[in-house]
């Protein structure tokens, strides 16, 4: 008897589980069951903004001043500390809708609504990092950008589809041969049944040709996915923690961000600085392990104008989730345009080169510097530049130094030289990638901030 009852279960479990999508997709919301005499929610207690504000700073070196924006945001339910994470698209600018995501994404505001039957409120918290990939995506997959990620889309909905049909199968089957042929007083087994050879050669022709569809598919997309066309245009990926800088063949870098021309195939030469990353493309369906001292592969047709996200998808330490750049496909002439801008950003409008200062704030932007070393002197996963100059530095041997230019210039090209007191090995060895304008740019920004406390 138990067993019988077993055997119904574990089979009204498969036919549930294969039934479940449909089930949820003709479900209605919870908000149109609801019956309309139900008693209306408590109103909620006004947000004092102000004083969120004033016990944020309260733990800050030095005060932030919120603009109005910032302060409806507040007022919304956001915390005055996340604020910063809605600009990196890390957290959601409340809507007052659980299913409504508004974000930030390179200085604009956009939004997606979900609906109700589709997703568990609330969603606005991890859904903007992904917003580029899913805003014009199906339900499972992100936006298709190229003709090699519509071919990995067909083989990955034709095996879908192929479980679900199976899974059904198998389970209605199972549940109509419990009941058909279940133990039953007086009835004996029929001892007769020997085999039954079409059905035989139906189930064993059938998934042979289905998984030969399977394996040719996915061998001759993976083979187009990694031999990239011999007039592929070629850019250099560098990983470090937690940054990606991107190099072309006529020497320029841009870290952060990388631009393409469309609808040219693209073939990214990747190598690591420190650990182990990883190349995430969604929208390209393309991803590759990023190894230290090793080059791999992969491309990419470029497609339509757009821009996308680029994700590391190895976990590489403390800031992992901070490690993602910007892919913007341009026409032809906005890329070229760009290009030489980008060679020259270190170059004013009077075709000089920019003051040490200016220089160093934006190496320190477009190198990521940002993600370790604060300006402020709140402590990171690494020393602030707030009050480093002319500072006394402790090291994890004991010993001690001035933090003077030469001590600066060390730390860039020998960091695991002087390791301060209470930090690790994290830091990425730029000897090779800094020219020596932007090191002495560096040494100039952080001697600008020496009289920002410092609470390391």
């Amino acid at each position: 008897m138990i067993m019988r009852i077993e055997a119904l279960l574990l089979a009204g479990l498969c036919f549930l589980g294969s039934a479940a999508p449909n089930f949820a997709q003709e479900a209605e919301a919870p908000a149109a069951e609801a019956p309309t005499e139900a008693a209306a929610p408590a109103a909620k207690k006004p947000i004092d903004v102000d004083k969120l504000i004033a016990d944020f700073n309260a733990g800050q070196a030095a005060p932030r001043t919120f603009n109005a924006d910032e302060r409806e945001w507040i007022a919304g339910g956001l915390a005055p500390e996340e604020v910063e994470l809605v600009y990196k698209g890390h957290a959601a600018i409340p809507s007052g809708d659980p299913n409504k995501v508004i974000y930030m994404r390179d200085g604009e505001i956009h939004e997606i609504v979900s609906h109700a039957k589709y997703s568990t409120p609330p969603v606005a918290q991890n859904l903007p990092p992904f917003a580029t990939e899913v805003e014009n995506g199906s339900f499972w997959l992100p936006v298709a950008a190229s003709e090699t990620a519509k071919s990995v889309d067909a083989m990955f909905n034709f095996i879908m589809w192929t479980s679900y049909i199976f899974t059904a199968i198998i389970g209605i089957l199972m549940v109509v041969f419990c009941i058909k042929y279940r133990r039953r007083p007086g009835v004996r087994a029929d001892q007769s049944i020997t085999h039954n050879t079409p059905i035989e050669i139906i189930w064993s022709v059938l998934p042979t040709i289905l998984v030969a569809i399977m394996f040719w598919g996915g061998y001759t997309t993976f083979l187009d996915m990694r031999t990239p066309p011999p007039d592929a245009m070629v850019v250099r990926a560098n990983a470090s923690q937690w940054a990606w800088n991107f190099v072309y063949d006529n020497g320029v870098e841009s870290p952060g961000e990388f631009h393409v021309p469309a609808n040219t195939p693209i073939e990214m030469m990747m190598t690591s600085a420190d650990v182990l990353h990883s190349f995430h493309l969604p929208a390209f369906r393309q991803k590759s392990d990023i190894l230290p001292n090793r080059y791999t592969s992969i491309w990419f047709d470029s497609g339509e104008p757009a821009t996308y996200r680029v994700y590391c998808s190895e976990y590489c330490g403390q800031l992992h989730s901070d490690m993602y750049a910007k892919l913007v496909v341009d026409t032809p002439e906005d890329y070229e345009k760009w290009l030489v801008e980008t060679g020259n950003w270190m170059v004013g409008e009077d075709g000089e080169l920019l003051p040490p200062l200016e220089i160093g704030e934006l190496t320190y932007t477009r190198r990521n510097c940002k993600a370790c070393h604060s300006i402020d002197g709140t402590k990171g996963v690494a020393p602030t530049f707030a009050g480093l100059f002319g500072s006394e530095r402790k090291f994890a041997d004991g010993s001690t130094r001035v933090a003077d230019a030469d001590y600066i210039i060390q730390s860039i090209r020998e960091p695991y030289s002087q390791l301060v007191e209470g930090y690790g090995e994290q830091m990425t060895v730029y000897s090779p990638m800094l020219p020596p304008e932007q090191i002495d740019g560096i040494i100039a920004y952080i001697k600008s901030l020496k009289d920002v406390p410092r609470v390391d």
